[in-house]
């Protein structure tokens, strides 16, 4: 891992926010590109994107916040709970704007997608012009903000996955949030250098996101109706998100319950009694991919 990319007059530049800045000019630039070719207006993408990074930031800190309220009230008001909950980021000073600072990382995918495509639709009834063509445009390049989110993920040392033997499993350095997790669960000690090799699930998801970037830009050449595209990517993140949280072992992410599958644990190379289901992204991934075919459908009968 590699929190801090380089330095500028002594001010850090973290991966983490390097890697969404990079997800949002590389998308932008290529949204505008493209806009031309299918009877959009340059200027109005250009417009909509800024939106779409204005509240997709603020739609994926506020999921965040919702789902670790906890962190943020304590660094307001009491420091040593702070300190005992997020071991990996102590703080020695009452932060009452730490919600405010996601450069550090705390944010989640789900709610940026889900901010932004309700934006979507709110800017482009404002502009009285319909959504699902600009949808389509736009949605092929949300995983490309996948890639590079889930790389800046692994820089920061977020979103690790569940102890593995295989040839795969990463480690992370001492006093990261995998090192502090691995300590309490009893799997190494303090005087290890290194947490217990783990699936490198920020590398799963990554690569996923690459995998449906050219699924979707495949779609968009053949797609025979509007809203076609956003329904692929409507019905096949939230499979892909849903079977790589099997991997996730990070306590960041909740479960709205615990349900415990061994054979499929032993199928997958887990240990027995690691959580299958229901993490609140799964959850989330449900509810996703149900709008998505509930859109399908309606697509298919106005046609």
């Amino acid at each position: 891992m590699h929190p801090v990319l380089f330095s500028v007059f002594g001010y850090p530049v973290h991966t983490y926010a390097a890697a969404i800045a990079t997800a949002f000019v590389l998308t932008v630039w290529m949204a505008a590109r493209e806009a031309p070719r299918f009877g959009l207006d340059r200027e109005m993408i250009l417009d909509l994107c800024w939106w779409l990074l204005v509240m997709g930031l603020v739609g994926s800190r506020l999921a965040f916040i919702l789902t670790s309220w906890d962190q943020y009230y304590y660094a307001c008001t009491d420091i040593a709970e702070y300190n005992r909950i997020v071991p990996d980021s102590p703080i020695d000073t009452r932060d009452c704007l730490l919600l405010l600072k996601f450069w550090n990382g705390g944010l989640v995918f789900y709610g940026a997608a889900i901010g932004s495509l309700i934006t979507l639709f709110v800017f482009m009834r404002r502009e009285k012009q319909p959504a699902l063509p600009v949808a389509d445009l736009v949605i092929a390049y949300l995983p490309l903000g996948q890639f590079f989110g889930r790389l800046g993920c692994l820089g920061a040392g977020c979103c690790f996955g569940k102890p593995t033997d295989a040839a795969v499993g990463i480690t992370f350095p001492k006093f990261t949030m995998a090192w502090n997790q691995h300590i309490a669960e009893g799997l190494i000690d303090r005087h290890a250098e290194h947490s217990a090799l783990v699936h490198p699930t920020q590398i799963y998801d990554s690569l996923t996101g690459l995998l449906l970037f050219a699924a979707l830009m495949w779609l968009r050449k053949r797609k025979t109706y509007d809203g076609q595209v956003l329904v692929g990517w409507l019905v096949l993140y939230p499979v892909t998100r849903s079977l790589n949280e099997l991997f996730r072992g990070d306590l960041d992410r909740k479960f709205l319950t615990e349900i415990v599958i061994d054979p499929l644990n032993t199928l997958l190379g887990l240990a027995p009694g690691s959580v299958t289901f229901l993490s609140t992204s799964q959850f989330i991934s449900l509810l996703v991919a149900s709008t998505g075919l509930a859109l399908w459908l309606k697509l298919r009968a106005s046609r």
